[in-house]
């Protein structure tokens, strides 16, 4: 590749890393975060009963409590299951959801807000979500853009695949970090890249088929890849979710029963579908349909269907690492804190070459540690408060900005500072409102990782005021 080429990719490198780069962190962030989304949902509320497993005898009595308690019209009813990765039942509508014990009592409604928040800011950046799901599509495309043009621009890739030189101002050591890191993890970034790019463009695609292939008939384009609902005799009365669920040891003995829903519920239209996990498979899950009497009448296909429609079904898991229990998940973290230091070393890089101008730098280190900070207050806020997260977030964020644009003491090494003490009071907090329940499995698994990085973020702040000095 000629010379030219090369540093035409560097410059378009440079130039969208930089201009993106606020928008692509914070997807980033949220997003290596949110892998951990399910645990964040037990952290949430760690003193709820867990259980292995559930009887079908206990998941009805659990939907026949809730919809003593909630009777309201409603298209769908839910059951997850214990062994939907939340050790845990839940029931619930479109609406409305509670804990149930192992017996099927009704314990108390579930909270998940700031695991909702984390969630929503990775898949839209809080925008509508038609065009938060379009813009953060788009950063997944730009993060693929970034992947090549890197590995184009690079002109040494084989000779300085393990180079990481130190000494001197660093800039080299920053510049190794960032090339290492994006060649190394560079299948991971592009995976997460495309499946990211397809869930906002999903709509597009799906136009776009029909009107090639379809006449414009957006239903043909869906049934091909969404099974379409079994075409049934009117079913009338409760549907017998017991019935249903009993089955599934002898339908699916190998298969792990996520969750069961009740579709078009109290309409002549009304069927039961258990979804149950796949060994060996990347598809989310084969769907296991029954009349509303409990009478198996098929599968919905995801597990044999066509190749499309498998690779469709698999971008979730793909996505959030959530195919392989814990292991897949730490290693989509480690791999998601790779790409996220890629955007912050990118951007460093640039500043240093600009002689790392005084306001764009205290802004960028700001929206990097400040963004930790405002993360964890806002899980501490919602420990006390009941409103809007997404507000109390962003007006960390503002508040964060305001003061790094006002006062020069704001650096580096005060904003890691700053993050660290914020983790560390979110688990103080934690503690003192959760009690013993802050020792249990599902509050541990979370919050050791997190005094690991206040531990962290101490020792680097301390040792950047040391260098400054």
């Amino acid at each position: 590749m000629n010379k030219i080429t090369k540093q035409k990719a560097l410059h378009a490198h440079s130039w969208v890393g930089v201009f993106l780069s606020v928008l692509l962190y914070m997807v980033c962030l949220s997003g290596t975060v949110a892998v951990f989304h399910l645990e964040f949902e037990r952290w949430e509320q760690p003193h709820i009963e867990e259980m292995p497993s559930v009887t079908p005898d206990a998941v009805n009595k659990a939907m026949n409590r809730f919809l003593d308690k909630h009777p309201e019209d409603t298209k769908h009813l839910y059951a997850v299951f214990p062994t939907s990765d939340i050790p845990r039942l839940v029931v619930e509508n479109d609406n409305e959801s509670y804990f149930a014990t192992q017996e099927g009592e009704l314990i108390e409604k579930e909270s998940v807000s700031f695991t909702e928040m984390l969630v929503d800011l990775h898949l839209y950046l809080h925008l509508p979500k038609s065009w938060g799901m379009i813009l953060v599509s788009a950063l997944g495309a730009l993060i693929c853009t970034l992947v090549i043009t890197g590995i184009i621009a690079h002109k040494r890739i084989a000779k300085d695949a393990f180079a990481l030189r130190k000494g001197g101002n660093r800039q080299q050591y920053k510049i190794d970090l960032h090339n290492r890191f994006g060649l190394w993890a560079s299948p991971f970034h592009l995976i997460i890249g495309v499946t990211g790019t397809y869930f906002g463009l999903a709509g597009i695609i799906l136009v776009t088929v029909a009107q090639l292939n379809y006449e414009g008939d957006r239903d043909a384009v869906v049934e091909q890849v969404f099974t379409p609902d079994p075409v049934l005799a009117p079913q009338s009365g409760k549907a017998d979710i017991a019935k249903a669920f009993s089955q599934m040891d002898v339908l699916a003995p190998e298969k792990s029963p996520i969750f069961l829903t009740v579709h078009e519920v109290g309409t002549p239209q009304q069927f039961i579908e258990i979804y149950a996990k796949v060994p060996q498979k990347m598809i989310y899950a084969e769907g296991y349909r029954f009349d509303s009497n409990g009478d198996f009448i098929g599968v919905a296909g995801y597990e044999d269907g066509e190749w499309g429609k498998q690779v469709i079904w698999s971008m979730y898991r793909l996505h959030f690492g959530d195919f392989a229990g814990l292991t897949s998940k730490w290693l989509y973290f480690v791999f998601g804190v790779m790409l996220t230091i890629l955007c912050v070393s990118g951007m460093e890089i640039w500043l240093s070459k600009k002689a790392y101008p005084v306001l764009p730098t205290r802004l960028w280190h700001s929206a990097v540690w400040g963004s930790i900070s405002a993360l964890s207050l806002t899980a501490l806020v919602d420990m006390y408060y009941e409103g809007s997260l997404t507000a109390v977030f962003w007006c960390f964020i503002l508040l964060n900005t305001l003061v790094s644009a006002a006062s020069a003491r704001f650096t580096k090494s005060v904003w890691l500072l700053i993050s660290a003490l914020s983790v560390l009071c979110l688990l103080v907090a934690y503690g003192v409102t959760h009690g013993k329940a802050s020792f249990t499995v599902s509050s541990l698994q979370l919050n050791i990782p997190l005094m690991a990085y206040v531990v962290w973020g101490f020792y680097r702040s301390f040792r950047l005021r040391h260098v400054q000095a």
